[in-house]
């Protein structure tokens, strides 16, 4: 009598975890833990980057330019040269409304991709998200919208699917 009470327990405890675990929701595994956001816009036209790309001299400024728009600027989180060279560059910048925090958390946030895509083409990255917390820089999201393109530094998971449910849709409405 007493093994079939035992087995009775065993087999509600091992199903209510079961339950358990498989209704309770995730949450969000935000890529970035942030106090302060910052958006750089490129200054220049579609026509005119590709004007700049296709050049054979550049200038510094151009050069500079590419870099962040088309290269692999900043590299880590300890380069931060780019910030001051966006704002030499003409970058416009706005420092973001702290209420659009939690959704821009949700956004740049691990999940499982409901609908993937490929990128659509080899634009450059014309906006820039520069995150801070504490007035420390900790991280930058590159997004090209109109190829659905990005380059994260920092980010505490990986970012291969992001984009993947929609966030490029949702982040240019957010900023625009």
């Amino acid at each position: 009598m007493k093994r079939i009470v035992l087995a009775l327990i065993t087999l509600l405890i091992a199903t209510s975890c079961k339950k358990s675990a498989t209704t309770e929701p995730t949450g969000d595994l935000p890529f970035f833990k942030f106090d302060q956001v910052e958006h750089y816009t490129v200054p220049y036209t579609k026509a005119a980057l590709d004007s700049i790309i296709g050049k054979e001299d550049k200038t510094r400024m151009e050069q500079g330019l590419l870099q962040i728009v088309t290269g692999n600027i900043p590299v880590s989180t300890k380069d931060t040269l780019f910030i001051k060279n966006m704002e030499i560059l003409g970058y416009q910048k706005e420092i973001l409304d702290p209420k659009l925090y939690p959704e821009i958390e949700h956004l740049f946030s691990k999940r499982d991709p409901s609908k993937p895509i490929q990128p659509t083409c080899q634009s450059g990255y014309t906006d820039v998200l520069v995150f801070r917390e504490k007035g420390k820089f900790i991280g930058s999201a590159k997004i090209s919208f109109d190829c659905q393109r990005h380059q994260m530094i920092g980010e505490r998971y990986n970012d291969a699917d992001f984009g993947q449910s929609g966030e490029y849709e949702a982040l240019k409405k957010l900023l625009k």
